[in-house]
């Protein structure tokens, strides 16, 4: 990452980071990649109330 070796702790060996998305969304610890076409899959923070979508607010920059 950047040139450094990614830590245990942050997912070691590999991160997936999901831009514009909230952390949940990011992967870490990737054992297996499961591959679905249920449009209505719910992953485990989604079945807990989390949004599916995961969104980042849009800065504006438009000038007042």
């Amino acid at each position: 990452m950047n040139g450094i070796a990614l830590p245990a702790n942050r997912g070691f060996p590999f991160q997936l980071v999901a831009e514009a998305k909230y952390g949940y969304k990011w992967i870490k610890w990737v054992t297996k990649v499961k591959l679905s076409d249920n449009l209505n899959y719910r992953g485990y923070y989604e079945i807990h109330g989390f949004s599916n979508e995961a969104d980042l607010p849009q800065e504006s920059t438009a000038s007042p």
